[in-house]
């Protein structure tokens, strides 16, 4: 499955590299911004190339990605010391159950189960047989 991929990489570099060197005056052309809210405010930006815009709005993209999942992250850190200390707590309670000792006071006796049906089983064999 590597050579694969590795294949498919180098394809699409390929690609990039063709489409980059044919569009190349393109690329470096400037492209201004401009803003008009209801004619009451005007603003543009200065000329800037496309790679720029491209590179720029890929380095966000990358920033507001890696922002987004750090906050997650951050999260799920705080979970699992929240459940980490729940854990702690329960097995300190474990260990000390454990610990406690046993008296035959507190131990309650179990009663002797009546034999019930001791007849009836012969009964059911004999009448099974016959």
């Amino acid at each position: 499955m590597k050579p694969v991929k590795w294949v498919v990489l180098l394809l699409l570099a390929m690609l990039l590299i063709a489409f980059l060197i044919q569009n190349y005056h393109a690329i470096l052309a400037a492209t201004t911004f401009e803003f008009s809210l209801f004619g009451v405010l005007h603003l543009s930006s200065k000329p800037i190339p496309l790679y720029g815009l491209i590179l720029g709005s890929v380095f966000g993209g990358g920033f507001m990605t890696a922002l987004y999942l750090g906050f997650g992250n951050f999260r799920l850190r705080r979970t699992l010391r929240s459940v980490q200390r729940q854990n702690d707590s329960l097995q300190e309670e474990l260990k000390s159950l454990r610990n406690l000792p046993i008296t035959e006071a507190d131990v309650p006796t179990r009663q002797p189960v009546a034999a019930v049906g001791n007849d009836s089983v012969e009964g059911a064999e004999g009448a099974n047989s016959g």
